[in-house]
């Protein structure tokens, strides 16, 4: 082998070494993080897709907690977080990696490190949604199912991913598998997804930097706290942004006529806009997402960081 074939393979060795980094590090931030905050989920997205009512007593996540616990018990605020888990771990270790990869082509265009970042992030944010989204619509079926029946309508993820496209054919008189019914809702995810995971993957790079200066240490030596911190943060700002697009994926995800709920991600936000108003349509839920997200941002952000910094066997490099 020539000094320049033994230089490649280097290379390429440690160019894999990095890429499992990051797709170890993403999995397990994501199961962890997810985990955590699945029952705050749960409650959410019933909240999200039931319309606003004039009733007082009909409005309230803290009316769906108790009733989940009567009619479900406490197991059943996990109800779906199979399928999320299952999700959760090629999605994260996705996004990371895909950040990762299009940070280097961005950087390679010359461009200021906050665009790098912002771009970086959208785009993982797009091809992770891509990746992985039959599994995150059958989430919210397996969530919005009332699990107080005898018989729930599926009795798990699989049966929920082989039906859904059988139960579409047969609305549609023809009987055939319709896969795209799999993908309701796809375009409005990622009208939200792009500049929700851009502005997330900015603001906490920043912000990182931005106190390690401040703290006069390498941005490698913050601890665990401070990383969580700006994590938490960096979720709070991008989800103000993008919030309406996230009530108006669930509603198309969720819904099961022949016809979908909206022709558009922007005609579902008129038209819950004229129907509901922005408070108590758009923004339904938007106190529960905080609850979900600040943790869930902080915990996978800051975790990632941790494994892929320390946990993980560091690379070396051969001279």
């Amino acid at each position: 082998m020539t000094t320049a074939e033994l230089i490649e393979a280097r290379r390429r060795a440690t160019l894999f070494q990095k890429r499992r980094e990051y797709v170890v590090a993403g999995g397990i931030a994501g199961v962890i993080s997810r985990t955590a905050i699945a029952p705050v989920e749960r409650v959410k997205i019933l909240f999200q897709i039931s319309k606003a009512s004039p009733n007082p007593e009909h409005i309230g996540y803290w009316r769906i907690v108790p009733l989940i616990y009567k009619e479900e018990g406490f197991l059943a605020f996990w109800k779906g977080n199979t399928a999320a888990v299952i999700r959760v771990v090629p999605y994260m270790s996705i996004t990371f990696l895909a950040y990762e990869e299009y940070k280097v082509m961005l950087r390679g265009m010359h461009l200021e490190t906050n665009l790098v970042n912002l771009g970086a992030g959208s785009l993982a944010g797009i091809t992770a949604v891509a990746a992985t989204y039959p599994l995150d619509l059958v989430r919210a079926r397996l969530a919005k199912q009332n699990a107080g029946l005898k018989s729930p309508k599926y009795s798990g993820m699989w049966d929920a991913l082989i039906n859904i496209p059988r139960e579409q054919g047969r609305m549609t008189g023809d009987g055939h598998l319709r896969m795209g019914a799999l993908y309701r809702g796809l375009f409005a995810t990622m009208v939200g997804e792009a500049p929700y995971a851009g502005l997330k993957f900015c603001c906490y790079e920043a912000m990182k930097v931005g106190l390690a200066d401040f703290w006069g240490v390498r941005e490698t030596e913050l601890g665990p706290v401070a990383r969580a911190s700006c994590g938490a943060l960096s979720g709070l700002m991008a989800v103000n942004f993008v919030y309406p697009f996230d009530v108006v994926r669930r509603r198309m995800q969720t819904h099961e006529g022949e016809r979908g709920l909206y022709r558009t991600p922007f005609h579902a936000i008129a038209q819950i806009v004229r129907e509901e108003g922005v408070r108590r349509g758009l923004y339904r839920g938007l106190t529960l997402n905080y609850i979900k997200t600040v943790p869930n941002v902080a915990i996978y952000m800051s975790l990632y960081d941790v494994v892929k910094n320390r946990l993980l066997p560091p690379i070396v490099e051969h001279t």
